[in-house]
């Protein structure tokens, strides 16, 4: 599965990345004490390196080697991107789990967005997690769809992780503080790929004080594994 944009990393096949890492970020790293938090935390931070990098070879910029690709921690939490020259901030965005980590990356401000990404697997989720994400009428449709079993999607529960990937990504692209939650994301996909996504409530006010002009969304899915990514386009990050 590929995309010109965002990287997908296996866990299963990464080797040892330790040359990969800056010595912060290897500081960082072992100061985990889980080992599956650890991996899992490397694993996005070479998603992200991969996403920087494969951004700079579509601007025609020479691809630095990954450890001078230095993956930080906003004041949020949010992973932001060390400087690496005097053009636009590099927004990343990264999402892991299941072994894979997914990284995208944009030039932030009026000539680039600010991306979101989110790998989910479709899995049968439980009716009353709905309504902690979709709206009523996100809810309405998914539920007249057929639910699968306990161990099977079905239709209910492939639109419904689709859904779910869509709003973490829309919600991941804008970065918010405390306090702003899904439900003030609003979503709809079709089946081939299509998406449309639009902000209300205090994620709308967050998005036009970072002066997105528009909304960009997609998703794709092999198997099991549905990756979502969402651009504002023309935000700047904070």
């Amino acid at each position: 599965m590929t995309s010109p944009d965002w990287q997908l990393v296996d866990g299963a096949a990464l080797g040892d990345p330790a040359a990969a890492l800056s010595p912060d970020e290897r500081a960082a790293a072992a100061a985990f004490a889980a080992d599956k938090r650890r991996h899992d935390w490397v694993l996005g931070r070479m998603a992200a390196k991969a996403a920087v990098r494969a951004l700079l070879q579509r601007e025609g910029r020479p691809a630095p080697p990954p450890a001078d690709v230095v993956i930080e921690a906003s004041p949020t939490g949010a992973p932001c991107v060390r400087p690496l020259d005097d053009g636009d901030p590099i927004v990343v965005s990264i999402s892991h789990g299941h072994g894979l980590a997914a990284g995208w990356a944009l030039r932030a401000g009026p000539r680039g967005g600010l991306p979101g990404i989110d790998l989910e697997r479709i899995r049968p989720r439980k009716e009353g997690t709905l309504r902690f994400y979709l709206t009523p009428e996100e809810r309405h449709g998914v539920l007249a769809l057929p639910a699968g079993s306990d161990d099977q999607a079905g239709p209910r529960d492939d639109l419904a992780v689709r859904l779910w990937a869509l709003k973490e990504a829309a919600f991941k692209a804008l970065r918010p503080p405390r306090g702003m939650g899904l439900l003030d994301v609003r979503a709809a996909v079709d089946e081939v790929g299509g998406a449309q996504v639009s902000y209300a409530g205090r994620l709308l006010e967050r998005a036009q004080a970072l002066g997105a002009r528009d909304v960009r969304a997609r998703w794709t899915r092999q198997g099991d594994l549905c990756v979502a990514w969402v651009e504002v386009v023309g935000a700047s990050a904070v």
